[in-house]
């Protein structure tokens, strides 16, 4: 009877785990970090300068289960070709796993394609992740797709810098508050050189909307 009481525990504890998600699961997918659907909205992204970008929203129609990456250009019509930018990033509210960050060497492809850009994200778990957005499909250049970096700051309302410096030939430089972490290219053809430079909000399936919104600023160096 022992035996009998200690397999019926076994089984119970086996189905109790599968119907129980780990609190961690999801927390570094493609789908919790980058958003399913991504998509241009500028009037989300205010601004009075040019220089510093204000991003907030808890409006559901943002919210689903495979998430939203919600972008915006820049009024100075980008750069052909890309030479640098400095951007400062904080995010006071939001899921904690979910991106934010800067995109660049926006264009239309001009098929079925669509949007095409180049996109830098981190978030607040001293994550960043580096990657090519083409109509609402994600293709991160690391692996895997979100990696830890000790140059990050973590946590909320405070400033981190993402940098991202290019040769004009395809060739791309990063660094996190100014210090180089990757050197990466968009291995695919046509190559991205020049472009719309913009910012990217990512609103994750694990927010918590209506009740908190996600709020991230945006300041050029």
């Amino acid at each position: 009877m022992r035996k009998l009481a200690l397999v019926i525990l076994a089984v119970l504890i086996v189905l109790l785990a599968a119907g129980c998600p780990s609190p961690t699961t999801g927390k570094t997918t493609v789908d919790h970090g980058t958003g399913g659907s991504s998509t241009q909205h500028d009037e989300l992204f205010v601004t009075t300068d040019n220089q510093t970008f204000s991003f907030s929203t808890k409006d559901t129609a943002y919210w689903g289960p495979d998430g939203y990456s919600l972008w915006t250009l820049r009024q100075d019509g980008g750069q052909s070709p890309f030479v640098s930018r400095r951007v400062n990033v904080v995010k006071s509210s939001g899921n904690d796993y979910a991106g934010y960050g800067v995109i660049f060497c926006q264009y239309d492809t001009g098929d079925s394609r669509g949007e095409s850009m180049l996109v830098v994200m981190i978030n607040t778990q001293r994550q960043y992740s580096v990657g090519e957005v083409t109509g609402s499909s994600y293709a991160p250049f690391t692996t895997p797709t979100w990696i830890q970096s000790p140059s990050l700051h973590n946590g909320y309302g405070v400033s981190n810098e993402i940098g991202v410096t290019g040769d004009g030939v395809g060739q791309f430089t990063l660094t996190l508050n100014g210090t180089k972490v990757m050197a990466f290219t968009d291995g695919r053809l046509p190559l991205e050189t020049g472009g719309g430079d913009g910012y990217l909000a990512v609103i994750s399936p694990h927010d918590s909307f209506p009740l908190i919104p996600v709020s991230v600023s945006y300041t050029e160096q």
